[in-house]
Order: C-alpha cells, then structure tokens, then sequence
C-alpha cells in the first residue's frame, strides 16, 4: 500500500525532474491499521516516532499538521527529525507545511519552529468527524499528488508576477475558518452577522472574513480558502478570477457584461 511518502531536502529552486526524483514511497512506518499497543491517537504517534528514531536515527521526531493541495481537511501528518542541525534545509517541505507548532500546536502567528532538515516522512490522516463530517478518507497517496502540493505552496502568489508570497499558514487559517463554518452552518444565510471562529493564530475571524474566503473563481469554480487567491477582473472590478488563465477562458462569455460596465 502507498501510505508513506518520503519528500528529501529539496531548495525549490530544482527542476520539476528533480523535485519528482526526491519524492518516493517508503516502508519505515506501517500501514494504517497496524495494531499499535496503545493504539490512541497519541499512543500511535508515540510508536510512530520511536518507530523514526530506530529506523533513521532521528534524535528528536516530531509532526506537524498539513493540507494537501486542494484538501478542505487537515488530510497529512509530517514526520521531521526536529533535533537535526547538520543536514540540508528542506525548504521545500518548510514552505508547505509550516501551518502549525510542532505536534499539531495552535500558533498565535506564523509559526516559529525554524526548519525541516533532512528528508520528511508524510502519512495521511483521517477526517475528524465532527469538523470534516462528510469528507472522504484515502490512505492512498500518489507521488504527483505530493509534488503537485509542494510546488502549489512553493508558487502561491497574492497576485499573478508579484514577489509577495503567501504563506502555508495563511492558507491554512482560512481553509480551517471554513471548514469551522461548514461544521456549523448548511450555508452561508444560516449564519448571523455576529459568528466568529477562533483560528489557529488565536485570532477571532468573522462571518465577514469567511464569506470572503468561501467566494470563488467565475470560471472554474475554485475557492479563494483552496487556491489562497483571487482577483478581480481589472476592466469591471466586478468578477473574480483564480489566474489568468481562468479570466481569458471566460472572456467570451464575461465580455458583454464587462463591457456594459
């Protein structure tokens, strides 16, 4: 079964070749399942860890919380060994999933735990049944569902050919506001003006700030809590878009209502 996937040290910088080339399917953790003793959640990822530190001589295993790319639920867990000083910056594995403190801790700003050396070791993680109810579980994974993560955290932009990247832990305080929402709400007129949601940076988000990050692209239909932007026909200001690409597959259709503008 491909359950485990190890991601090795990796600049960004690197070609898709060689990006692809130092993803691959590993064996050093067990299928889900296994019969842990203890087998708690906790008591898992005990046995995990130590599982890590005999088999790779990591010092100090640690994990930490991920979103794959289009993922509206917590759907990876990231092993790293935080107690290693000498090996290579994964900076790549770094960009994507510094969402969160170390073993799944809320943060009260962009986290600060430093960087992943060495090679990161990402299993998947079920739904949790009272904020992701409906959400389905795929121990599965595919190498390319892992590249096409990493490059989507390596490149998300605030706007098409600008140096402002977004962060992982943005996107992740918005992906978890909504999915707080959907938990609580069948939609959006279920819910007053006055509901708040108290994200991972310890921040309270309003209904305001939610429907903004549940409004999504005219053409494809993506979400701005899932692609982490979106931006406004510039002629019109009144539709939005993913990309550019999106914004001129739609101009045959958007260009009468642009131009009545």
């Amino acid at each position: 079964m491909n359950v485990c996937v190890q991601v090795d040290p990796l600049t960004g910088a690197e070609s898709e070749e060689t990006i692809r080339s130092a993803i691959s399917f590993s064996s050093v953790l067990p299928p889900p399942g296994y019969d842990y003793i203890g087998g708690t959640p906790d008591g898992i990822e005990m046995a995990e860890k130590a599982q890590l530190s005999s088999a790779l001589g990591w010092l100090d295993p640690r994990g930490l919380f991920g979103y794959s790319e289009t993922s509206e639920y917590k759907d990876l867990y990231v092993y790293f060994d935080y107690g290693d000083r000498t090996s290579p910056v994964n900076y790549m594995a770094t960009n994507a999933f510094k969402m969160y403190g170390l073993d799944g801790a809320a943060v009260n700003g962009p986290p600060e735990w430093g960087y992943i050396r060495g090679p990161a070791i990402i299993v998947r993680l079920e739904p949790d049944t009272l904020l992701s109810p409906n959400q389905v579980y795929n121990p599965m994974f595919t190498l390319d569902e892992i590249y096409r993560t990493l490059v989507f955290f390596r490149d998300i932009r605030d706007a098409e050919g600008t140096a402002v990247k977004i962060s992982a832990y943005k996107i992740a305080k918005m992906r978890d506001s909504v999915r707080s929402f959907k938990a609580q709400h069948q939609n959006l007129s279920d819910a007053s003006d006055g509901f708040t949601y108290l994200g991972p940076t310890g921040r309270l988000r309003t209904l305001k700030r939610i429907k903004h990050d549940m409004d999504t692209c005219a053409r494809c239909g993506k979400a701005l809590f899932i692609v982490g932007r979106l931006w406004h026909c510039q002629a019109c200001m009144g539709i939005l878009y993913c990309g550019k690409k999106c914004q001129k597959k739609d101009w045959k259709k958007h260009k009468k209502a642009c131009n009545a503008h």
